[in-house]
């Protein structure tokens, strides 16, 4: 059963090894050169856009068919008059591929990780500070760690859920596209900031006498607030301004030195405060947004399942 499964599946699988193996020899090659040479850039948006994507893609092109293939075929018919069940059927293709899918992404990831690594140091070498590739902040979040094997998954799971209601490869991976980016977007802009509690620095002079935690780590929210505040009074935002213009007028100078800021900022009973996830809190964030994406995959294929058994043959 097994056997049979990989055949039906076999050159999706063998394409997308190969796609796969290009990007990973683009990524190894790329990260060589900017470590032997760290002013040389390869974080771009355009490299981000691509491993953004890579994940969903790859577990699309291969969920989006192991249903809707058969059916658009009848190969499925075939395998249900031999006295094998819809769901040991079903059970047995999901196998295979989740199994593939995860083991292409873990080889994957193991990669990207050391790439993330490469290119922060040319980041740090081209910015004199730390930047988007920390890993904890977004871009690299994103493509580090295992949270990727939990992107993969969850779109093969989607692929497979869509193929079995549409019945057509085609539109099950088209109709996948936006709705795994739904996902991504949703858990990243609104999610991901509240699954550990964040830590708070304040200090009187502001960003450039931060500590070293705050510029390693995510901030989320940073503003000059009221000495006896940690967040912005009610009916504010952080972008809240106006607690600024006493402190602007003390100042004076745009130059003014850290001692001068935080003497101003005393005078105006003023503080900075920053908001930020710091870099202790990646696995954590890691593993709590792994976990969403794989329980919503097996809500997916729980859906697959009951879809199945109202087929008709």
């Amino acid at each position: 059963m097994t056997w049979a499964a990989w055949r039906v599946q076999r050159s999706q699988i063998i394409a997308a090894m190969g796609v796969v193996l290009v990007f990973a020899l683009w990524l190894l090659i790329s990260g060589i050169v900017t470590g032997h040479n760290p002013t040389f850039k390869y974080w771009t948006d355009a490299d981000v856009y691509v491993l953004f994507a890579l994940p969903g893609v790859l577990g699309l092109a291969l969920g989006a068919p192991l249903i809707a293939g058969e059916s658009s075929l009848g190969t499925n018919r075939l395998a249900w008059t031999q006295s094998v069940t819809r769901n040991r059927w079903f059970a047995f293709k999901f196998l295979v591929g989740g199994v593939v899918t995860a083991g292409i992404v873990i080889a994957l990831g193991f990669l990207l990780d050391w790439w993330t690594g490469a290119v922060s140091v040319s980041a740090l070498t081209n910015s004199g500070g730390f930047s988007s590739a920390v890993r904890i902040q977004p871009t690299a979040f994103d493509l580090s760690g295992i949270v990727v094997i939990g992107y993969a998954l969850f779109a093969f799971s989607l692929g497979v859920a869509l193929g079995a209601v549409v019945r057509r490869p085609g539109w099950a991976f088209a109709l996948g596209i936006p709705i795994f980016a739904a996902a991504r977007i949703v858990v990243q802009g609104s999610l991901r900031a509240h699954f550990v509690a964040p830590a708070i620095f304040t200090n009187l002079a502001g960003l450039s006498n931060s500590t070293l935690a705050v510029d390693r780590g995510w901030v989320l929210h940073s503003a000059l607030l009221p000495a006896n505040r940690l967040s912005p009074p009610p009916g504010r935002t952080w972008a809240w301004s106006d607690s600024t213009k006493s402190y602007d007028a003390c100042r004076g100078a745009p130059n003014l030195s850290n001692a001068g800021a935080a003497h101003c900022a005393a005078l105006s009973h003023l503080h900075f405060v920053f908001v930020y996830q710091p870099e202790s809190h990646y696995w954590a964030l890691q593993g709590i947004e792994t976990a969403i994406f794989l329980g919503l995959g097996l809500l997916l294929v729980g859906l697959t399942v009951m879809r199945l058994k109202n087929w008709r043959t």
